[in-house]
């Protein structure tokens, strides 16, 4: 199983978590690193690593919330020591793909997956009541 690391501004990470499980339930081998106001770049930093070397024994995917973020850069930090995939502008259609098919591909089709889907994942709504 591909395990998942959600490194995230505030809660957000967390409240992924809790909100899939109301649609998919418990969401195994997922934890969350909440970067919260006040806390230091060090610390994140420090909480990534120790993730990431327990995490990383299996297959590994780390996402983040948002491009040259703390987290984004915390994270692409740890990449330099230690062999993962990370995918950063996590959204919740995206977790919850992932979670659920991360048994049936591997790591690196579990990677393109999630490219492609994000691109469908956002939709401008009133252009697509226009055209359907």
């Amino acid at each position: 199983m591909i395990n998942i690391l959600l490194v995230t501004h505030g809660n957000f990470g967390k409240e992924l978590l809790k909100s899939s499980e109301l649609i998919i339930g418990p969401v195994e081998n997922a934890e969350s690193i909440s970067f919260q106001q006040g806390d230091s770049f060090e610390t994140l930093l420090n909480k990534v690593e120790e993730s990431v070397a327990r995490l990383s024994k299996d297959d590994l995917i780390v996402f983040t919330d948002m491009y040259g973020g703390s987290p984004f850069n915390a994270v692409s930090r740890s990449m330099k020591n230690n062999n993962f995939y990370h995918i950063t502008g996590i959204n919740f259609p995206l977790f919850i793909d992932i979670a659920v098919n991360r048994d049936t591909y591997g790591l690196e089709e579990i990677a393109e997956k999630i490219i492609k889907n994000g691109k469908k994942s956002i939709v401008f709504v009133n252009e697509k009541f226009l055209t359907d």
